[in-house]
């Protein structure tokens, strides 16, 4: 099969005829019911939670950022001394300056819940990056 295997096309040549499978057979391999021609398919990749976003951006461990998201008025958020540790002390100076912007948008510019950085916060800081 390695030297049936045609690189260029992506796809298995035998006797100079291409292999490639068809719609239908494409189909049948899916297991897709009910297809319109012509739309086209694309799987929506998953939002990141909250819980992985303060992660990427804090560096914390999953049990801690878990440990450290509270609900306010039904909203998901973090309370301001749990960042205030790791805006003065962490190791990347650049995570540092990320962490106290974030601290500034949270709490001076878009405060909704008092002394907590919220979720829509962290997506617009996001967003802004």
């Amino acid at each position: 099969m390695v030297r049936s295997w045609d690189p260029a096309y992506q796809c298995f040549t035998f006797n100079q005829e291409d292999m490639t499978p068809t719609r239908d057979e494409y189909l049948a391999l899916l297991c897709v019911d009910n297809v319109q021609l012509h739309k086209i398919y694309v799987k929506k990749p998953k939002p990141m939670t909250f819980k992985k976003k303060l992660m990427k951006l804090t560096g914390m461990t999953d049990t801690l950022a878990k440990k450290q998201i509270r609900k306010k008025n039904e909203v998901s958020c973090v309370p301001w001394f749990s960042l205030r540790d790791l805006v003065q002390n962490h190791l990347d100076i650049l995570k540092r300056i990320d962490l106290f912007a974030l601290v500034i948008y949270g709490l001076i510019i878009f405060p909704k819940v008092l002394g907590h950085i919220e979720v829509a916060v962290m997506d617009f800081f996001e967003k802004l990056r």
